[in-house]
C-alpha cells in the first residue's frame, strides 16, 4: 500500500497536479477534463503503474488511502433474521474490497447507548462501516466532526452527513408493482415495512408503482410489519386468513424471507402457490432458490454493494471535503415460478 501511495505522488508530481486527482482519474470519478485525465493516464503508464478498476490493484484510488483500519458495525438484530443472510454477501464484498486495498477491517460494536467507545474509534485515521446500522444524532454528527471517513452501507442517511449505499429500493418497489399489475393482478395485497429509511423506500417505491398503475379495477392492500421476520409476517397472515377475508390474488413481500413465510402459511391453509395467489419477494436471497415454486423476487447483488462501499470510504479518506455521495445499486427482477398470469 505503501509503494502504491508513492507511485501516484510520483504520477501526480510529472503532470503537476495533485495526488487526490490522480486518484480520481484511476478511479474513473467524474468531474475531471479529458485533457488532464488523458497526461494521468500516460504519466501513469510511463512510470509502470498498473492501472485497474475501482476496486481493483495498486493504481486506483482505494490502495491510495489514507486510512490505517476500518471499523465495521452490524445490526446484530437484523443478522440473526432471514432476510440477514444479506449481510454475508455485503460482508464477502467488503472483505474481498478491503484485502485489495490493503485496509484491515474490524468488527465492532456500538455501546448500550449507541455511541462509539473513545477507546475503539481511535483518531481519523480510522473509517467506519454501518452495515444495516442507523447512527444516532450524535455518533453521526461526532464521526463528521472528527473526519472519520464514514459510509452507511445498505441504508440512508436523511442528514447527508456520510456517503451511502444501498439498493435503489424505491424503482425495485415501483418495478414489482408494476410486473404484478401486468400479470393482470388487481387484487393485491402488500405486505410492507417503514422500520428503516431503505425499507420506507420500498415501500414508497411499490405503492406509487400501485398508484401510477392506469388500469380499471386494481384495488391493493397495504399492511405494514414491525419488522420484516418470520415472526412477524406469521402472526400477521394468521390474522388475516382468520378472518376469512383473503381475496388476493397476489402478494408484494418486502422481503424474501416473508414471502417464503407467506407461502408456507398459505400452503397450510390449502391455498396453493402460485395457482390461486401469486407471490413476490425482494432482495434474492439464495435460500429463496430452494423454494417450491421457485420464489419470483427483486434481487439485488449485495456483494457488489459491500465491494462499493469500501471503494467510495477510500474516496472520502482522500477527499475529505467533497459533496456526499447517495450510490443507489441496480434491482432485477428474478423471474420464478410463483408469480403466474392472473385468472
Amino acid at each position: 500500500m505503501r509503494q502504491s501511495r508513492v507511485r501516484q505522488e510520483d504520477i501526480a508530481r510529472a503532470v503537476g497536479v495533485s495526488v487526490s486527482t490522480v486518484s480520481r482519474v484511476l478511479s474513473g470519478a467524474p468531474g475531471i477534463s479529458p485533457a488532464t485525465a488523458e497526461k494521468v493516464m500516460r504519466a501513469a503508464a510511463d512510470l509502470g503503474t498498473p492501472v485497474t478498476g475501482p476496486t481493483g490493484g495498486p493504481g486506483s484510488a482505494v490502495a491510495a488511502h489514507k486510512m490505517q483500519r476500518a471499523l465495521l458495525f452490524l445490526n446484530q438484530v437484523d443478522i440473526n433474521t432471514g432476510s440477514g443472510s444479506i449481510y454475508h454477501f455485503v460482508i464477502t464484498g467488503i472483505q474481498k474490497a478491503a484485502k485489495k486495498a490493503g485496509l484491515p477491517i474490524e468488527l465492532a460494536l456500538l455501546g448500550d447507548d449507541g455511541e462509539i467507545p473513545e477507546k475503539i474509534l481511535g483518531g481519523p485515521e480510522t473509517g467506519v462501516l454501518f452495515a444495516g446500522v442507523d447512527p444516532c444524532h450524535n455518533v453521526s454528527e461526532r464521526l463528521k466532526n472528527k473526519g472519520h471517513p464514514t459510509v452507511i452501507v445498505n441504508g440512508l442517511d436523511p442528514t447527508m452527513r456520510h456517503d451511502q449505499v444501498a439498493p435503489n429500493n424505491f424503482f425495485g418497489g415501483q418495478l414489482a408493482a408494476q410486473y404484478l399489475v401486468s400479470m393482470g393482478h388487481r387484487r393485491i395485497l402488500h405486505l410492507g415495512t417503514r422500520r428503516r429509511w431503505t425499507l420506507s423506500a420500498r415501500t414508497d417505491g411499490f405503492r406509487a408503482g400501485i398508484d401510477g398503475a392506469d388500469v380499471a379495477g386494481l384495488k391493493c392492500d397495504n399492511i405494514e410489519l414491525p419488522n420484516v421476520t418470520e415472526h412477524a409476517a406469521r402472526v400477521t397472515l394468521n390474522d388475516l386468513l382468520e378472518s376469512g377475508d383473503f381475496a388476493y390474488s397476489a402478494v408484494f413481500c418486502a422481503a424474501d424471507n416473508v414471502a417464503l413465510t407467506a407461502m408456507q402459511e398459505l400452503r397450510m391453509r390449502g391455498i396453493e402457490v402460485p395457482r390461486q395467489v401469486s407471490l413476490l419477494g425482494f432482495n434474492g436471497l439464495p435460500v429463496a432458490e430452494l423454494s417450491s415454486p421457485l420464489l419470483s423476487t427483486l434481487a439485488v447483488d449485495w456483494e457488489f454493494l459491500g465491494a462499493e462501499s469500501i471503494r467510495i470510504l477510500a474516496l472520502r479518506s482522500l477527499e475529505p471535503l467533497r459533496p456526499t455521495q447517495q450510490i443507489q445499486t441496480q434491482v432485477v427482477l428474478h423471474r420464478g415460478e410463483s408469480v403466474i398470469e392472473a385468472n
